[in-house]
């Protein structure tokens, strides 16, 4: 089956959702319902013949095609919102996350089975802004507003200079025939877009203020999943237009791989020091995404895989630690990683996910995640620079650290009133369900929203867990080859 099931259905039923927005129990059952069929439609998908985009006669042919890295990305996207909106749910309620999500990855769909780059940075652009906007009405303030406006903005910018670029060097037979520093102008153009996408330092201050104003759990989707869509489509361009000429593209590359440095260390060390969750796991993010332009710095076919394997593991690792923080917000009522002295002691469960969220993020030798890392310095990095790349990562074990025993303290006097997470069946069941079962069930969903947040964090962390260590299929689906017209017979 092609992509284009998938793309109708994330289309209509995420259309649909927001528009009926103003009722939100029937705009979230349509966009949960669209998310659950639309996890059945992209493990659907197959290597499977092209469908042609392009009108009968047209010039070029822009070619839709699926592969086994999409289907893996779509399912991951499909089952991590799945969860996530269960722990919304469980906590405080988003009724537009459902609908964004389709909508987000039917972009992402698009963009990464087309063969050609001009409509993949246009579909990946897209899927962005739609992230965006539809976080826009619950940023209801003018400082909200005015971080929703600058990260449109950015957006818009990236979009557009990544869209000239890609345009001007569409492929390898134009790019030989380019002068090599237009080439490596391209070449800058498309990462710097990544960077601002990511939000790499010194891009940073767009994506941070939009995560003090925008729902905790519209996060993952706007700072994770679209600039993921986004860096991908970049990488697919590099390893068939810039990659093949061979040029040095030494100034270039020494740009991007300043910016990356900049970008870990700097971002490590500001998720560390942030008290806010909000931008703890903005940061988190961040320093993630350097590691994605050393990547795109390597300029090397040898970086396709670890690349895609790393963006694989962000996107499902960050979304875990936003869930967790959602959770751990609403449940405990703090914003702050001060106010959440004791938290460990009520909620094992929480802790259990954290300690799996970080195992996740760091990697242990030898799994998928620390490979992929490794291998990312190795293309990219020599000498001093690379060792300070190795240890930055270690940061992450830091916050995980100091979140762990900021819940291992008695409990804060803030937490006092914080909502027993032990599973309970309200009073007075059996009247109850002799009179109204539906409302009894209702009742006790109510009655156990803390339980089911951390349960769907938990199973956010297995599947974090899962895909670091690279079940699932990471490393083959990672390996596959784009969508491009001359290698449409199907993945390595």
């Amino acid at each position: 089956m092609s992509l284009l099931p998938f793309l109708a259905l994330a289309s209509t039923a995420g259309l649909a959702s927001l528009a009926l927005r103003s009722r939100p129990r029937a705009s979230a059952a349509i966009g949960v319902v669209g998310l659950l069929v639309g996890l059945v439609a992209a493990a659907a998908i197959r290597v499977d013949a092209p469908v042609a985009l392009d009108p009968p006669g047209a010039a070029t042919a822009t070619l839709l095609a699926g592969t086994s890295f999409a289907r893996l990305f779509l399912v991951l996207g499909c089952v991590t919102g799945l969860l996530l909106i269960l722990v919304a749910a469980g906590t405080s309620w988003s009724p537009v996350l459902p609908g964004a999500t389709l909508l987000a990855l039917g972009g992402s769909a698009l963009a990464l089975g087309s063969s050609a780059a001009a409509p993949a940075v246009a579909a990946a652009t897209v899927a962005g802004v739609t992230a965006v906007l539809v976080a826009l009405p619950s940023m209801a303030t003018d400082r909200g507003l005015v971080a929703g406006a600058h990260a449109l903005r950015s957006l818009v910018v990236a979009g557009a200079v990544a869209l000239v670029a890609v345009a001007g060097v569409a492929g390898p037979i134009v790019a030989s025939e380019t002068d090599p520093a237009i080439v490596g102008l391209a070449y800058v153009a498309v990462v710097g877009a990544v960077a601002i996408r990511f939000g790499a330092i010194p891009f940073h201050l767009s994506p941070v203020r939009l995560a003090g104003a925008a729902p905790l759990s519209a996060l993952p989707l706007v700072m994770a999943w679209a600039p993921a869509t986004f860096a991908l489509v970049a990488l697919g361009w590099a390893d068939d237009a810039v990659a093949p000429l061979g040029l040095a593209l030494d100034a270039e590359r020494g740009l991007v791989i300043l910016i990356a440095i900049a970008t870990i260390v700097l971002g490590a060390a500001a998720a560390v020091l942030h008290d806010e969750l909000e931008q703890v796991v903005a940061y988190s993010i961040l320093t993630d995404g350097g590691f994605v332009l050393l990547g795109l710095a390597a300029v090397d076919p040898a970086a396709w895989q670890p690349t895609r394997v790393w963006l694989l593991a962000l996107v499902v690792t960050r979304t875990a630690f936003a869930g967790w923080a959602l959770a751990a917000r609403s449940i405990f009522g703090a914003h702050r990683v001060s106010e959440l002295g004791g938290w460990a002691r009520r909620a094992p469960l929480l802790a259990l996910a954290l300690v799996a969220i970080g195992i996740a993020a760091v990697g242990a030798p030898g799994t998928a995640v620390f490979v992929a890392r490794r291998s990312l310095i190795e293309l990219a990095l020599s000498g001093p620079v690379a060792v300070v790349a190795i240890v930055a990562p270690l940061a992450s074990l830091t916050w995980v650290l100091r979140l762990l025993v900021a819940g291992l303290r008695q409990p804060a006097p803030e937490l006092a009133s914080a909502s027993d997470l032990r599973p309970r069946w309200p009073a007075g069941k059996q009247r109850m369900i002799r009179r109204d079962p539906r409302a009894e069930i209702g009742a006790a969903l109510d009655a156990n929203r803390g339980p089911i947040a951390a349960a769907g964090v938990l199973a956010l962390a297995a599947l974090a867990v899962a895909v670091a260590g690279g079940g699932l299929g990471v490393r083959d689906a990672a390996a596959g080859l784009p969508p491009a017209a001359d290698v449409l017979a199907g993945d390595r």
